[in-house]
C-alpha cells in the first residue's frame, strides 16, 4: 500500500509546480514591453505513478498518482516567421540605407530650386549671349567673368560634397564591419552558453531570445542564412561561407583596396576571399560608395571638362578687345606633365601611355554632303576587356551619318562638328574604371575618312593608327597642337577656374570671331570692337549645339539625364523602403501574435496558478492534521 506520508509529497509537488508556474507568469509580465522576448509556457505533466506492473508488486490498486511535475518551460515562438523577418529585415535596411544616401545626394544638387548647377549654367550661357550683343562693353565682360566664377565655385562644391558623402559611406562600411564581427562573437559566445545549459537538460529560453535578437540585428547589415538542422549547433551563413558554427566563428577583415583609391573592402581572414553580399545595409553602403556616388562624380566631371573644353576651343579661335587670340578661357590641368600627353599610369616612374581627350581635324567639311569614300573606323572600348568596335562608312554616307553611327556605337569616343565644321572626336567617362575616363584608346581608319578627308590621322591602317598604350602617339595626328586637348587631371570638377590671362584682364575675353584675311579659310584677323559672333558661338555651344557631353548631344540633355536618373533612383528606394516597412510591420504583428505577452491572459493564468497553489497548501495542511491525529492522539 502507499506510504502514510505520500499525501505530503503530493502537496509538496503541487506547491513546487505552481510556484514555478507563478514565477514564469511573473517573468512574462516583466518582459511585456520587450519586443524580442518570447513568452514562456510551463508544461505541467503528472508524475510517474505507482506501481509498475510486476509479479512482486503489492496487492493493491495500481497506478496510484503521485502528483505533478514541471516537464519543461518552453518559449512560444515560430521559427518560420523569424526566418521571414530576417530576410525582410535585410531587404528593408538595404533600401533604407540607399534611400538615405540618395536623399543626401539630391540635397547636394538641390534641384529644381536654389543655387543649382542648372541655374549657374543658364546664367553663364545668358552672360555670353548678352556679351554677343554688347561685345565692347566692359560691364558685360565682367558679368561673364562673375558668372564663370560662380559656376566654378558651384561645380567644385558639388564635387566636394559628393566626395564627402563617399568618404562618409566608407567610414560607415568600416564601422558596420567591426560591429558585424562583434555580433558574430556575441552569437558564438551565446552558442557556447546555450550548449552548456542544454547539456544539463535545461532550456535557456532567455539566451535563445538574446541570440535571436542578435540574428535579426545581423540580418539588417548583411544577408544571412540560418542553419538549424543540427540540434547541437546553430550555424550562420553569409552566402556560402560560414560566419558562425556553434562555438566557432570566422573573422572578416577590413582592407583598403588600391583599385578603389584605398576604400575599404571586406575579406574573409582565413581564405582572403571577398565577402559576397546581396542585400543588407553593408551592401547598400558599398553600392552607394562604389557605384552610385562614383557615377555621379564622373557625370559632374564630364559636365565640367566638356564645358571647359567647348568654351576653350571656341575662345582660342576668337579675338579680344586688344587683339589677343589663342588664349584659354578656363585654366586646364592635364594628367600629363609634358606637351605630348605622356603619363605614368602604373606608378613605376616610367611613362607608359599617351592620354588624349579630344582631337579636331584640319579640314572644314560640309556635314550634309556624301563623303564618297568607304571603309571602317576601329575603336577599342575602355574597360577591363579589350573589345574592338568597327564603325563602317560608305560612299553614300554623309559626315552626319558617320557621326551618328559613331555615337550610337558607344565606344568611349563621341564625334561632332566643331565651330569650324571640322570633325572632332573626344573621349567619354568610363563607369567601370573612372581612371580611364576622358582618354581616347584607339583610332584606326582602314580608308581615308580620318586621314585625307578630315585631316585627323596622318596614315590609314594599323601603321597609322593612334593607340594610347604607346608613347609619342601624338605624332600620329596631323591636327594642329591647339586642336588637340590632353586628358584632364583626375576629377576635373574639383578644379574649375578661369585662366589668369582672362581673369586679370577682361579685354582678353575673346568675344570676336574675327575675319578671314587672304582667303585661307581661317579667321585670322580681328574684326572690330562690335564683333560679338564668337561669344554667340560659345552661347550656342553651351545650350543647343550638339557638341556631345558624353553620349548626350547638348548640355541640357546631359544634365537632365543626370538629375532624372538620380530622382528615379531616390523614388525607387523610397518606395521600396515603404513596401518593406509595411511587410515588416505585418510580420512583426504575426510574430507578436504568437510570442508576444498578453497581459490579460497572464493575469488570468496568475489567478489560476495562485488558486492551485493555495489548494496544494490546503492539502498539505489537511495531511498535517491527519498525521497529527495518527501520531499524537491514537494512544490517548
Amino acid at each position: 500500500m502507499g506510504s502514510t506520508f505520500s499525501g505530503i509529497e503530493l502537496g509538496k509537488r503541487g506547491l513546487s509546480t505552481h510556484q514555478q508556474a507563478l514565477q514564469t507568469t511573473g517573468h512574462n509580465i516583466s518582459n511585456a514591453d520587450n519586443k524580442h522576448y518570447a513568452r514562456q509556457r510551463v508544461n505541467i505533466t503528472s508524475s510517474e505513478p505507482i506501481y509498475e506492473p510486476s509479479m512482486n508488486r503489492a496487492h493493491v490498486a495500481g497506478q496510484i498518482g503521485q502528483g505533478s511535475d514541471v516537464r519543461s518551460i518552453e518559449r512560444v515562438r515560430d521559427n518560420f516567421i523569424d526566418d521571414r523577418i530576417i530576410e525582410t529585415s535585410s531587404q528593408k535596411e538595404y533600401w533604407a540605407k540607399k534611400s538615405s544616401y540618395l536623399g543626401q545626394m539630391e540635397t547636394v544638387f538641390n534641384e529644381p530650386t536654389g543655387n543649382t548647377l542648372r541655374t549657374m549654367m543658364d546664367s553663364f550661357w545668358s552672360s555670353w549671349e548678352d556679351l554677343a550683343n554688347y561685345p565692347e562693353d566692359n560691364a558685360h565682360r565682367s558679368v561673364v567673368l562673375e558668372k564663370a566664377t560662380g559656376l566654378g565655385s558651384r561645380m567644385e562644391d558639388v564635387h566636394r560634397k559628393l566626395s564627402q558623402l563617399q568618404n562618409q559611406s566608407n567610414r560607415e562600411v568600416e564601422a558596420q564591419a567591426n560591429k558585424l564581427n562583434g555580433i558574430a562573437e556575441s552569437i558564438r559566445n551565446l552558442n557556447e552558453r546555450i550548449g552548456k545549459a542544454e547539456a544539463l537538460g535545461d532550456m535557456p529560453n532567455d539566451l535563445y531570445d538574446r541570440r535571436d535578437e542578435l540574428l535579426q540585428e545581423l540580418s539588417g547589415m548583411v544577408d544571412i542564412n540560418i542553419g538549424r538542422g543540427d540540434k547541437d549547433e546553430l550555424m550562420v551563413f553569409i552566402g556560402q561561407q560560414i560566419l558562425v558554427q556553434g562555438q566557432k566563428r570566422e573573422n572578416i577583415e577590413i582592407v583598403g583596396s588600391p583599385a578603389k583609391d584605398g576604400m575599404f573592402d571586406l575579406r574573409w581572414e582565413k581564405s582572403g576571399n571577398g565577402v559576397l553580399l546581396k542585400t543588407g545595409s553593408l551592401q547598400a553602403l558599398m553600392e552607394i560608395r562604389d557605384k552610385v556616388i562614383v557615377e555621379k562624380i564622373a557625370q559632374v566631371d564630364a559636365l565640367a571638362i566638356n564645358t571647359m573644353d567647348v568654351v576653350n576651343q571656341i575662345h582660342r579661335d576668337g579675338f579680344g578687345l586688344n587683339g589677343s587670340t589663342n588664349l584659354d578661357f578656363f585654366e586646364t590641368r592635364s594628367l600629363s606633365n609634358n606637351s605630348f600627353g605622356e603619363v605614368d599610369t602604373d606608378g613605376d616612374g616610367q611613362l607608359d601611355k599617351t592620354a588624349i581627350f579630344r582631337v579636331s581635324g584640319r579640314t572644314s567639311l560640309d556635314p550634309d554632303r556624301p563623303i564618297g569614300i568607304s571603309g571602317s573606323i576601329k575603336f577599342i572600348k575602355p574597360g577591363n576587356k579589350e573589345e574592338e568596335v568597327l564603325v563602317p562608312y560608305s560612299v553614300d554616307d554623309t559626315m552626319n551619318d558617320v557621326i551618328k553611327r559613331i555615337n550610337r556605337s558607344e565606344t568611349g569616343v563621341v564625334a561632332y562638328m566643331n565651330q569650324d565644321n571640322q570633325l572632332t572626336l573626344k573621349a567619354t567617362t568610363v563607369e567601370s574604371n573612372p581612371k580611364q575616363s576622358f582618354q581616347i584608346r584607339h583610332l584606326e581608319d582602314s580608308g581615308e575618312l580620318l586621314v585625307g578627308m578630315s585631316g585627323i590621322l596622318f596614315g590609314s591602317g594599323a601603321a597609322g593608327a593612334f593607340d594610347s598604350n604607346r608613347l609619342s602617339e601624338i605624332n600620329k595626328f596631323q591636327s594642329l597642337p591647339e586642336d588637340i586637348a590632353l586628358t584632364p587631371h583626375y576629377h576635373p570638377s574639383s578644379f574649375f577656374k578661369m585662366s589668369a590671362a582672362v581673369l586679370n584682364n577682361p579685354a582678353n575675353l575673346a568675344a570676336a570671331r574675327g575675319k578671314d584675311v587672304g582667303g585661307t579659310g581661317d579667321y585670322n584677323s580681328p574684326n572690330g570692337h562690335k564683333d560679338g559672333s564668337n561669344a554667340l558661338l560659345i552661347a550656342a555651344s553651351l545650350r543647343e549645339k550638339p557638341v556631345m557631353f558624353d553620349y548626350s548631344k547638348t548640355t541640357d540633355d546631359f544634365y537632365n539625364s543626370l538629375i532624372s536618373k538620380l530622382g528615379t533612383e531616390a523614388s525607387e528606394a523610397n518606395q521600396e523602403v515603404a513596401t518593406q516597412s509595411d511587410l515588416m510591420v505585418e510580420l512583426e504583428n504575426m510574430r507578436q501574435s504568437v510570442m508576444g505577452v498578453n497581459l490579460d491572459e497572464e493575469m488570468a493564468n496568475m489567478v489560476q496558478f495562485q488558486h492551485s497553489y493555495n489548494a496544494a497548501a490546503k492539502m498539505l495542511q489537511t495531511m498535517n492534521e491527519m498525521l497529527e491525529t495518527i501520531i499524537n492522539r491514537l494512544g490517548a
